[in-house]
């Protein structure tokens, strides 16, 4: 299997007046992250046009988006892109979890929460023939996560390619 994570840049990324510095601080953890729910004879690359051009003449297996609502429209054009390749197609993250009707006809599969406890579902699923049209995830614990695929960041585009993630958000539950 051959899966390409993606995380799609703002329209202004391919403006040659665009100076991405705030968003080559760090690599995408989550996309690294996912990645290592994969086997080890599974392909996989991450790109992130934030500091890489996506080339979109290819065609894996599955195509995995993360989803901000900076980010949505084109990431919808990307995803919409590559199903008419025949590419499965999941989207994730903030936007989509918020906005999940919006995200629905654009992806195969959505994932709504952190994926890191619903994507070793998916990948299950997807390997046996069938699949959900959405993953839902509650889980706010990063205990059992597999190692990040590190080697499928481009340490080099990044002023910080050793961050780390330490926590799942804020653990306090309050009413505003």
């Amino acid at each position: 299997m051959k899966i390409k994570f993606i995380l799609p840049a703002l329209t202004e990324a391919e403006s040659s007046y665009w100076r991405p510095i705030k968003y080559s601080l760090f690599p995408p953890l989550g996309l690294a992250t996912l990645a290592g729910y994969l086997a080890p004879s599974d392909e996989a690359e991450i790109v992130d046009q934030h500091v890489q051009l996506l080339d979109t003449s290819d065609c894996p297996d599955i195509v995995a988006i993360q989803v901000y609502i900076t980010n949505a429209f084109r990431a919808y054009q990307i995803a919409d892109h590559y199903r008419k390749k025949g590419a499965f197609v999941v989207l994730g993250g903030l936007h989509v979890t918020s906005l999940l009707e919006e995200a629905l006809p654009h992806a195969d599969a959505i994932f709504l929460g952190p994926a890191e406890a619903s994507f070793p579902e998916f990948l299950q699923d997807w390997r046996s023939g069938s699949h959900k049209s959405v993953y839902i995830s509650t889980a706010r614990t990063l205990q059992g996560i597999p190692p990040i695929r590190r080697d499928l960041i481009q340490r080099e585009r990044y002023l910080v390619p050793n961050s780390i993630v330490v926590t799942r958000g804020c653990p306090y539950h309050c009413n505003f």
